[in-house]
């Protein structure tokens, strides 16, 4: 399902011209991925580890004191972006209107919400319901911007409006569900945020380290090649985000199985699914590493627009890997976040976001969008191989 949502957004994409598809991929990519990494709390995570480590009564105090923080915090990063002029946001010779950012922002903020519900049901063993939040909010929002296309006109605009009104949905769908089924019942207090805050506040720097893999890659190659250079990078990643659907797909069956044997004491137990798990992600990746540059250029609808930069086809294999890395390495951060280890997690990652700068720096002058591509890549494979190390050294 994951899949087809992914192609039908992947298809609406080329309904803009490059220009406006960068203006979206920026929005989208920078402001949506630091408002989440920061307002959100890494509730995902937390809920992931603690669910097996503590009672259903107080996990719920922990969950409503997160929640009640995130809204506040988006609150406040909302009425801020309103005060600020639209001059504020400048990109190249075009801002970008303070009532989209402040939108989004308030998507991100819902969306803490859906991705608590999300990470309930995936430690409970109910893959369907929990897939039934991330797909309902990217299986409806094609369709909303579809009707917004036709309201608004073929605009960044309407993409835009799709990202919110499918966020802000599920974001009050989760919070009424989570409600009902008693999450939410406990009124949050100081106390029950403490270990939260103290578990969560360095996966946000993990969290905004890799919004800015993205982040910089889209902004260095619009300072350096323009808007519509963004744009043809934000194609070819876009194409190579299929990786996604494996990693995704593993993630949600690896995590809740390693967790719930990591709490029983079965460690080895635990070892080997890691090892497995791996291995079969890392097969899958490479044969997406061959397939999706062939999908670009054979497959009618694609052909055309690929076709316009010679970067397109030769990004997609290069980030295809990158992207396979990187959900490998999140496979192997699980036995350190386990242990608590997010300080540990969280260096790891901001150290790869500056190796990830310093590459953007060297190669995108020289190679462009190819060269932003190998950048990703070579951060994303320091990070898988200095989080086997750690790990491989914690166990011992």
């Amino acid at each position: 399902m994951g899949g087809l949502v992914h192609l039908a957004h992947l298809l609406w994409t080329h309904l803009l011209d490059q220009a406006d598809y960068g203006r979206f991929a920026i929005l989208e990519g920078v402001v949506f991925g630091f408002a989440t990494a920061t307002v959100t709390l890494a509730p995902q995570q937390y809920v992931l580890v603690y669910v097996h480590k503590k009672p259903r009564s107080e996990l719920a105090g922990d969950l409503g004191g997160i929640l009640s923080l995130a809204f506040a915090a988006g609150g406040l990063a909302t009425l801020a972006v309103l005060a600020l002029p639209d001059s504020f946001f400048v990109l190249g010779v075009e801002a970008t209107p303070r009532w989209a950012i402040a939108g989004v922002i308030v998507a991100a903020t819902f969306a803490t919400g859906r991705m608590m519900a999300q990470s309930i049901h995936e430690t409970q063993s109910q893959p369907t319901r929990a897939a039934l939040w991330s797909d309902f909010v990217d299986g409806t929002r094609p369709f909303i911007a579809v009707a917004l296309f036709f309201l608004l006109g073929w605009t960044w605009e309407a993409r835009w409006g799709g990202l919110v009104v499918a966020q802000v949905g599920a974001g009050f769908a989760a919070v009424w569900v989570l409600s009902r089924q008693g999450w939410l019942g406990r009124p949050p207090s100081f106390a029950s945020l403490r270990e939260p805050l103290r578990y969560s506040l360095p996966m946000i720097l993990a969290g905004l380290a890799y919004v800015g893999y993205q982040s910089a890659d889209r902004l260095y190659v619009a300072l350096w090649g323009g808007v519509a250079a963004a744009g043809r990078y934000e194609a070819a990643y876009r194409l190579a985000l299929l990786v996604n659907t494996v990693n995704l797909v593993t993630l949600k069956s690896f995590t809740p199985l390693f967790y719930s044997a990591y709490g029983r004491g079965d460690r080895e137990g635990a070892a080997k699914l890691l090892r497995k798990t791996s291995l079969q992600a890392a097969g899958w990746v490479a044969l997406l590493i061959i397939l999706l540059p062939l999908i670009a250029v054979y497959t009618p609808l694609l052909e055309e627009s690929y076709r316009t930069s010679t970067s397109l086809v030769i990004s997609i294999p290069i980030l295809a890997a990158g992207l396979g890395c990187l959900g490998i390495s999140f496979l192997w951060q699980a036995p350190l976040l386990a242990r608590g280890k997010t300080k540990t997690v969280s260096a790891i990652a901001v150290t790869s976001a500056v190796v990830n700068l310093g590459a953007d720096a060297l190669l995108i002058p020289r190679m462009g969008e190819v060269g932003a591509a190998w950048g990703t890549l070579i951060a994303f494979v320091f990070m898988l191989s200095m989080t086997m190390l750690v790990a491989w050294r914690a166990r011992e």
